[in-house]
């Protein structure tokens, strides 16, 4: 099976602690929500400026 990266932080995904938002595959909610830090603890996620 190929690994599949989180295309935010670049984690790998585990089976059953994805998180999915509209179709797209993300490590946790979040990457997926663009708010707050991963979850995996590697990285902030940047929130967008206003």
């Amino acid at each position: 099976m190929v690994e599949q990266l989180c295309p935010v932080c670049g984690c790998t995904i585990f089976p059953g602690e994805a998180y999915e938002k509209e179709g797209v595959v993300y490590c946790c909610e979040p990457c997926a929500t663009g708010q707050g830090e991963c979850e995996c603890g590697c990285c902030t996620v940047e929130e967008p400026e206003q």
